[in-house]
């Protein structure tokens, strides 16, 4: 027992170094994004203000989502500073929690070497390493559905109390991470295993007095205490920001919902290299007959319910984007580790051979991506309009790279030994995470306001007007405002964007094109960043251009320095 305790130990901190190399040297690499930089600049707002309680977002109330982002950012900032490199360790560390609650799930189900494989294959699949170099409250739901889920598992196998302080802790998590659907999710995937394995010894479990108040004690204070100081936060924050968003109807109307088509088109590209592999997986995996309920079958039963729960629930969502499939890759890791390792055991495996060559055709299909996620994206959010061109540079080195390691990949499962195959995979899996990052500097280059926001903090004068021009969610202003240090107003035309929770009016920073004319044709220096994909007013025209790149550009109202 004791070298079998040392091994699991080993195994995780090996999984665990493999994650901090991959990621750690590039936290500081890429700027924030608008779509991401609300989770930097909310923070240092808070801590700047000494309030832990109230989200603040450039200088007004923000009251959408629960604090338990902000507050991990915050404890990151006091220690190593505001910076871009400290607000993404909050994603480091739940990376990490996440590869190795995968693991210790797939060792409690399964072994340790499918514990171990699934672990990996979750780190190296192109869209966890994609998305855990962006900052989102999403990664917390998965990390606090795979924990929960873990400590579920734990109890079952011996029922104590700390398995259930830790069920709880998770759902109070989840729920002060992005609401409802948090502990939603934990609880969907436990209580339908429960009702398909038939163990109603689960409902202590769930219903246990202590954990009710643990869970209780945990997550209410903070509703409770923001429902007293904001009138209206209850209603906007559950009703409008949770329920009528799940049902399409939220004020003010969200952003255009990813069609399911390419929702899932996304859950395949962000599998893989793994995605190939996955149907031959499946087809293993998949319980048989009267093996659902069979006491030797409960990890798949549990697994498969999880990755469908997640992908059903936000296929059946008035509301879906590109990442909201993300808590399913722990599952769908844990399949692929299961199959893997079951391939490792056989000299012959003709359904993983076809598999390989299928992720040399895959490979070489993900390279004509780019066009097409273009008209998805920018169906989506309007700054992903010709993003994707800006690509093309590193798509013609890949071209020919990616498909050829898949290729010899392929060559060495058909003719070599299971390990020598998955040699060639690591070469191949490596390969594509460098092309990946590749993209990820330009994409995030073009998609930051970084560059003019660093104009701005060296020749913008405290109380000198900076504006941005038709944005579609005033969220979007947070990177200008995070680099530049300035309060940034944003245009608002035809409605939005829009506030939906009612701010008081020295919170209010979006203005109209009247007033913007009035500040631009004033006797104060004005700043405004324009996208080019937008016509300017005519009487813009005549500003000075101080800084232009990447399809957008810094305009201000007088000339010279």
């Amino acid at each position: 027992m004791k070298d079998s305790r040392l091994t699991s130990v080993a195994a995780g901190l090996s999984l665990t170094a493999l994650g901090l190399a991959f990621f750690l040297p590039i936290l500081g690499r890429l700027p924030l994004i608008r779509g991401e930089a609300m989770y930097a600049l909310i923070p240092a707002e808070m801590l700047a203000r000494g309030d832990w309680l109230t989200p603040y977002l450039n200088g007004a109330r923000y009251l959408d989502k629960p604090p338990l982002w902000y507050w991990l950012t915050m404890a990151g900032y006091q220690i190593f500073g505001v910076s871009e490199f400290s607000a993404r360790l909050t994603t480091l560390a739940v990376a990490l929690g996440e590869a190795l609650g995968t693991f210790l799930i797939g060792r409690t189900l399964f072994s340790l070497r499918v514990g171990w494989l699934a672990g990996l294959m979750l780190i190296t699949s192109i869209g966890f390493f994609t998305l855990h170099c962006q900052l989102f409250t999403d990664h917390l739901i998965t990390l606090t559905l795979t924990w929960g889920l873990y400590f579920l598992l734990r109890w079952q196998a011996a029922p104590r109390f700390r398995y259930v302080l830790g069920f709880f802790t998770c759902l109070a998590a989840g729920l002060l991470s992005k609401g409802l659907v948090g502990p939603a999710l934990t609880l969907a995937v436990g209580g339908l295993y429960m009702l398909v394995r038939r163990d109603w010894g689960l409902l202590r479990f769930f219903l246990h007095p202590g954990g009710l108040a643990v869970g209780a004690a945990l997550a209410l204070p903070w509703f409770v205490v923001m429902t007293l100081r904001h009138p209206g936060f209850f209603e906007f924050h559950i009703l409008n920001e949770q329920i009528l968003r799940f049902m399409g109807k939220r004020y003010p109307p969200d952003i255009v919902s990813f069609p399911i088509v390419g929702f899932w088109l996304f859950v395949v590209i962000w599998l893989m290299p793994w995605a190939a592999f996955l149907p031959a997986a499946l087809a293993a995996f998949w319980p048989r007959g009267r093996s659902w309920v069979a006491a030797g079958e409960r990890g798949k039963v549990l697994v498969l319910l999880w990755a469908g729960v997640v992908l059903g629930f936000f296929s059946l969502s008035s509301l879906r984007l590109e990442y909201y499939s993300l808590p399913a890759f722990p599952a769908m890791a844990l399949i692929l580790g299961w199959r893997f390792d079951l391939y490792l055991s056989r000299e012959r495996d003709r359904a993983m051979r076809v598999s390989l060559v299928l992720l040399a055709i895959l490979l070489g299909a993900l390279l004509g991506a780019p066009a097409l996620l273009e008209r998805l994206a920018a169906d989506n959010r309007r700054e992903f309009l010709t993003i994707f061109s800006t690509l093309e540079p590193i798509v013609q080195q890949a071209q020919f790279i990616l498909p050829g390691l898949g290729l010899a990949t392929a060559v060495l499962g058909w003719r070599g030994s299971p390990r020598l195959c998955l040699a060639g995979l690591t070469v191949t899996t490596g390969a594509l995470l460098w092309f990946t990052f590749q993209c990820l500097m330009l994409l995030n280059a073009s998609l930051s306001d970084r560059l003019f926001a660093e104009y701005l903090a060296k020749h913008a004068a405290a109380g000198e007007p900076v504006i941005m021009e038709s944005l579609e969610e005033f969220e979007y202003g947070s990177s200008l405002g995070f680099y530049s240090g300035h309060r940034v107003l944003i245009v608002q035309r035809e409605g939005a964007p829009a506030f939906g929770f009612a701010l008081r009016p020295e919170e209010n920073y979006l203005i109209s094109p009247g007033r913007l004319r009035e500040l631009w044709e004033g006797p104060q220096r004005v700043y405004v960043l324009a996208d080019d994909v937008k016509p300017l007013e005519d009487y813009l025209r005549g500003g000075q251009t101080v800084l232009a790149a990447d399809g957008k550009r810094l305009l201000s109202n007088r000339t010279g320095p």
